[in-house]
């Protein structure tokens, strides 16, 4: 009985066809890791970027109204955070021009936790504030802004005797402790500077006050942040910035607007 083998061709023939396939294979295992890569790359840039947009949204929520400023040609953002806002009864004010401090009484008990500002530095209360540089420049009675000596459920006791009722459309007042806070841009990171004293503020990137990152990759180097709409009882602030993934190989551009609530 004969035995049938492989000729040389089938055999050549074979030898093609598996080295196709495991090319194929092979090719297809490095594309696959390729995209597994570039997918991890890109998720962490996006988890990045949610993370930025969603602190700037919650942190402008929550700021002294006006107080938002761009450094730097926009590669800074400063503002200062808001403790509590109230409203006081100009009516039922007792002025004293000899006395060292001013009540305010409350139209509302106070609700929340003031103890912060007396753990350092005394909070600032301002009464319809007009400019951020007011709200910067710390205690000045003539700008409405004044020195929180100590506080029950319903009033405030300031450090300076008031000799005119402070004016106000609404009579709101704003207490916030003498610190503020940035975001800049810097060596292609947006970084966040914490509750620094107001002494630093306005310095922008030569703040010496420790940050920390909160995005790499970022590509523009100037007006990342801008002010947008001003009136009367809001104003926003813009966010924008294109984020470098995959080695630089893309970029995705990001956009985010803040409203900061004024309530003069």
């Amino acid at each position: 009985m004969k035995v049938k083998g492989f000729t040389l061709i089938e055999m050549i023939v074979s030898i093609v066809i598996i080295g196709i396939v495991s090319l194929g294979l092979m090719n297809f295992g490095v594309l696959s890791t390729s995209i597994y890569v570039e997918n991890k790359y890109r998720l962490e840039a996006l988890e990045e970027a949610r993370f930025v947009l969603a602190r700037f949204g919650r942190e402008l929520a929550n700021t002294v109204p006006l107080s938002p400023r761009i450094l730097e040609d926009g590669r800074c953002l400063e503002y200062i955070p808001l403790l509590y806002v109230g409203e006081f009864v100009p009516e039922q004010m007792v002025l004293d021009s000899d006395s060292s401090e001013t009540e305010l009484p409350l139209a509302h008990p106070i609700v929340g936790d003031l103890s912060a500002c007396f753990n350092g530095e005394k909070c600032l209360v301002s009464i319809y504030p007009r400019s951020a540089a007011d709200l910067y420049s710390g205690a000045n009675p003539d700008r409405q802004i004044y020195t929180l000596k100590s506080y029950d459920n319903d009033s405030l006791v300031v450090d300076e005797a008031l000799t005119r009722i402070p004016l106000t459309p609404s009579n709101r007042l704003f207490i916030y402790q003498p610190q503020a806070r940035q975001m800049c841009v810097e060596n292609k990171q947006i970084r966040y500077y914490a509750d620094y004293s107001l002494a630093l503020a306005g310095l922008g990137s030569a703040n010496s006050q420790a940050s920390e990152p909160f995005a790499e990759g970022i590509q523009e180097t100037s007006g990342v942040f801008s002010l947008g709409f001003n009136g009367t009882y809001s104003s926003t602030v813009d966010l924008r910035f294109s984020l470098a993934m995959n080695n630089g190989k893309e970029s995705v551009e990001f956009m985010q607007n803040a409203q900061v609530l004024n309530g003069q």
